[in-house]
């Protein structure tokens, strides 16, 4: 069963009740929400356990959901994103930092280089430049900014980003636009600070 055309019939199923159709979406979805909670925090262990709660979350408020209308990735991501930003209040911890997954975190984990970037070392040294850099850049966004830049990097549409982030379409077309652009502005000077 492909989950993603049959997602508005299992979150329908979920909302009644049905544990099959939940457990369907949480094996699709859970790769994707830890990839995002730890680009957030950086924290193998917090990643866990914030995405065990985004799901715990999810599931307790599903009879409650409308599951004719609900569309649950832009509902599940809000969760989470919740999640990062409670985690946050309560201890002061979290930082947003990378676009990147620790290993064996998400079904792409091995997939962007393979048995090349084990082999070559000037692959090897490229990636963990360019990913120093990335880390870099992400810690001098706001939170806001690298929210839309993670929603944006998973495929997300603008109006799937208003939905997940509680915001306007007009105000999250002008923050990407915004986020894009120092990111770039940022990158540019970080790598020709480093090329000195």
């Amino acid at each position: 069963m492909n989950v993603l055309e049959n997602e508005p019939q299992l979150t329908l199923e979920a909302c009644k009740g049905s544990m099959e159709s939940f457990e369907l979406l949480v094996v699709y979805y859970e790769p994707r929400i830890r990839r995002m909670l730890y680009s957030l925090t950086q924290d193998s262990q917090l990643t866990q356990d914030l995405c065990q709660e985004t799901f715990l979350a999810a599931y307790r408020a599903l009879p409650r959901m409308n599951g004719e209308e609900l569309r649950f990735a832009p509902w599940l991501y809000r969760i989470a994103l919740n999640q990062v930003r409670s985690e946050w209040r309560r201890h002061k911890h979290v930082s947003v930092v990378p676009l990147s997954s620790p290993p064996g975190y998400g079904e792409e984990a091995f997939d962007d280089g393979g048995e090349a970037c084990l082999v070559s070392d000037e692959y090897f040294e490229e990636q963990v430049v360019q990913r120093d850099l990335i880390e870099r850049v992400m810690q001098q966004l706001p939170p806001t900014s690298v929210m839309c830049l993670l929603l944006d990097a998973e495929g997300f549409s603008y109006l799937e980003i208003a939905e997940t982030l509680q915001d306007t379409l007009s105000a999250v077309r002008s923050r990407l636009s915004r986020a894009r652009q120092a990111f770039q502005r940022l990158y540019r000077k970080l790598e020709e600070e480093g090329r000195s």
